[in-house]
């Protein structure tokens, strides 16, 4: 036995030997050199774009024509018409945000190194400065072309698509799968068909003299679409935790 323990001793102090390893040398500038950097905020929205789908870009293109082509002096739909054509708009950016959700991709998402809502945050960010670019382009040709005005041809036109992106946001958290396409899909139709009503004048929503009423259901849309942006933020950190 204690020419074992002995056999034992030589052996560990000569692996020892054998596999010694230095202690490191300049570690922590080593370190310092190859360390990530993180993204800021505005790096992460120009990130961004590069990752939203070449026919949403392609698509809003293509509403944006649509809606001119509507309002113009050759087709004399004016504003109302036109206005019916932007929660589908809205619709482009609740698909492209929801993508995730709707192919039950979140725990990959979750595994990324950037935090998702940051990600979905940024995300949003791009879709809706493009869209209001959009909207905001389209504002002045329509408001001469017609007799609202500016300011009225400019709420004519975002207020669907805030009542549209807000129903879509709701959907989206709740309903899981393909069915949240088919639900977002009809709430952009069913936004739609309500805008033409209005411009039939069969609702009293569409009077001239009720526009205090789109200027509320302006306010309410937007106050919307922010909680819907808090509580969609405050899900996806409760799943990044669980």
């Amino acid at each position: 036995m204690i020419g074992g323990n002995r056999m034992d001793k030589k052996l560990k102090q000569a692996l020892n030997d054998a596999y010694h390893t230095p202690r490191p040398v300049r570690k922590t500038a080593f370190l310092k050199q190859h360390r990530r950097r993180e993204l800021d905020r505005w790096e992460l929205v120009a990130v961004q774009v590069r990752y939203v789908h070449w026919w949403v870009w392609g698509l809003s293109l293509v509403l944006f024509g649509v809606i001119l082509w509507a309002a113009s002096p050759v087709e004399g739909m004016g504003a109302w018409y036109a206005a019916a054509f932007t929660p589908f708009l809205a619709l482009l950016a609740v698909m492209e945000n929801g993508r995730s959700r709707f192919y039950q991709m979140e725990e990959l998402e979750l595994a990324c190194r950037m935090a998702r809502h940051s990600v979905i945050l940024a995300r949003m960010v791009v879709l809706g400065l493009f869209h209001l670019a959009l909207l905001a382009g389209l504002t002045p040709p329509l408001a001469v072309w017609g007799a609202e005005g500016l300011a009225r041809t400019g709420v004519y036109l975002l207020t669907p698509y805030l009542l549209t992106a807000a129903l879509g946001m709701e959907l989206t958290r709740r309903v899981r799968g393909r069915e949240c396409l088919l639900a977002c899909g009809g709430a952009a139709v069913l936004v739609s068909g309500l805008g033409i009503l209005v411009l039939n004048r069969r609702l009293v929503f569409g009077l001239p003299e009720h526009f205090s009423l789109w200027v509320a259901a302006l306010v309410l849309s937007a106050v919307a679409v922010g909680l819907e942006i808090v509580w969609s933020v405050n899900e996806m950190e409760e799943l990044q935790w669980n």
